[in-house]
């Protein structure tokens, strides 16, 4: 049988300053050219095709979940010297397979209940008009800065148990994760955020600790209490990996959402915005499109259990993935029309952005009701939000998580 060629993009950079700042037309290159290829730069291959995405997601028996928190960009030796000694985190929820991730997501679910979502909804709703009004004067304001930073952060922090005044040193070490796992940087930095990273991994430890012998009305007690109907419990470091998890996806994924929200609503003012402002009950399928069209993650990755054909493409056993969930959500074959931006969209909620199959985002109807709440108290008191024009975004660089780390807006 005759050797395949190989097919390879050494220019794939996620990392490139004009990637960055708009991924959607290489992703649409990529559709069309060459779905599936490899980069020789990262040693991934890259899925650009909803089915292969979705695929990638849903099988179990051909595709590992086993990398997808591995860092992107090797450790130094002093770097990986000092998670060695500190950093205790085992594989738990998202960089598991079954039948270890069926086990901890069964306990996990038994204390993230849609009682427990639901009870958040007041505490939102609260906050989000606290922060409207507070920050929203003047006329003109970064809305990331005054909304959609804080707001995700002191949710989760509250569903956790976080005290308040904890919350901009565990937002930092959040950060320090993000560029660790995600993202590429010097030596030196990458020594310094291991650091932060193990002090970040000792505080969720404490946070375990505490709520072992001194629980409270929390997601951390539900978590290290919670059985199972095979009456299995979650070890400590277990309890605190996934804690780990949340403390940075429970509220970058969300920021992120709401910041994209807001810039993509009103880049399409007449036809969203203004939409949203004379009917709020197109918030919620609205909030999908904004998923759909510029997801808060817009790439994950897995691994080849196996060697497997992928759009006609061998891959062999043991290879890294890149999914490429912004350009999958973006298939003319799942979507129809689908660079246009739809708050209206039958099948906008067929995005990949929360994932797929067994590992469907946990913390996912908590970020849906936070930007419908969010959306509906925007819309209701800040009606003449307009976007700042001629402003260039900036996005932190990483191959994940993807919102801009400002947006002006003003408003009459």
């Amino acid at each position: 049988m005759a050797t395949q060629t190989i097919p390879t993009r050494p220019e794939f950079d996620p990392f490139e300053a004009t990637f960055l700042a708009d991924p959607y037309p290489f992703f649409a290159a990529y559709r069309q050219r060459q779905p599936v290829f490899h980069s020789p730069a990262l040693d991934y291959w890259v899925l650009a095709r909803y089915a292969d995405v979705r695929a990638a997601f849903r099988d179990t028996s051909l595709y590992s979940a086993a990398n997808a928190l591995s860092p992107i960009q090797p450790r130094t030796p002093r770097a990986a010297g000092i998670m060695a000694e500190g950093f205790g985190s085992v594989p738990t929820l998202t960089n598991t397979d079954p039948p270890v991730h069926t086990r901890a997501r069964r306990i996990a679910n038994v204390a993230f209940t849609p009682r427990m979502v639901a009870a958040m909804e007041p505490f939102i709703r609260e906050m989000a008009i606290h922060l409207i009004e507070d920050r929203l004067q003047g006329g003109q304001a970064d809305i990331v800065r005054a909304l959609t930073w804080e707001l995700p952060a002191l949710v989760i922090f509250k569903v956790l148990g976080v005290p308040d005044e904890d919350v901009p040193q565990v937002k930092s070490w959040a950060g320090n994760r993000l560029i660790f796992m995600f993202g590429r940087t010097d030596d030196p930095t990458q020594e310094q955020v291991a650091e932060g990273m193990v002090a970040f991994w000792r505080y969720t430890e404490t946070l375990v600790a505490d709520r072992t012998i001194n629980p409270r009305q929390d997601f951390t007690t539900e978590l290290v209490q919670a059985v199972d109907a095979e009456g299995e419990r979650l070890r400590p470091e277990e309890v605190a990996t996934v804690l780990f998890g949340l403390l940075l996806a429970g509220h970058e994924t969300t920021t992120n959402l709401l910041s994209n929200g807001v810039r993509r609503f009103l880049e399409h003012r007449a036809n969203a915005w203004e939409a949203l402002c004379a009917e709020p009950g197109l918030i919620p399928n609205a909030v999908e499109e904004v998923l759909r069209f510029d997801p808060s993650v817009v790439m994950w990755r897995r691994k080849t259990k196996v060697p497997v054909t992928i759009s006609g493409v061998d891959v062999p056993a043991d290879a890294n993935l890149l999914l490429l969930i912004g350009s999958a959500n973006r298939d003319k074959e799942m979507f129809s029309d689908p660079e246009r931006f739809d708050i209206r969209r039958a099948n906008a909620r067929e995005h990949l952005s929360f994932g797929m199959g067994n590992h469907l985002c946990l913390g996912a109807p908590l970020a849906r009701l936070e930007a419908r709440v969010v959306f509906e108290e925007l819309t209701r008191r800040r009606p003449g939000l307009t976007l700042l024009p001629e402003q260039r975004l900036a996005f932190h660089p990483n191959i994940s998580f993807r919102g801009p780390s400002s947006l002006e807006v003003r408003w009459s």
